[in-house]
């Protein structure tokens, strides 16, 4: 295995994944980071513990590096869509049992 050597970055830090597109009372509205493209999903577990991830590129993060997988229930009312259009262009993609078409 090869490691690259460590450096820093002028980048900014990729979000804190625990902050990511959560409604919560105690986070303010600017804490809280658009959806700029789903671009994958993945099936974890079987059977009462499956679970579905997505792989969410970020407004404002482009980079791959920075991409993260959130669960379903991370994602706000106003990034469903986001979803929804990811399965209409996806539709063998695995879905989380809780996404309607509507």
């Amino acid at each position: 295995m090869l490691f690259e050597p460590y450096g820093t970055s002028e980048h900014r830090a990729p979000p804190d994944p625990s902050k990511v597109l959560r409604e919560a009372d105690n986070i303010e509205p600017s804490e809280e980071y658009d959806v700029e493209e789903v671009m994958s999903s993945v099936e974890l577990g079987r059977g009462n513990n499956k679970r579905i991830l997505y792989l969410i590129k970020l407004l404002d993060y482009p980079e791959h590096k920075d991409w993260t997988e959130e669960p379903f229930d991370n994602f706000s009312v106003g990034s469903l869509e986001k979803l929804r259009e990811f399965h209409q262009q996806n539709p063998d993609a695995p879905r989380d049992y809780r996404l309607t078409d509507a």
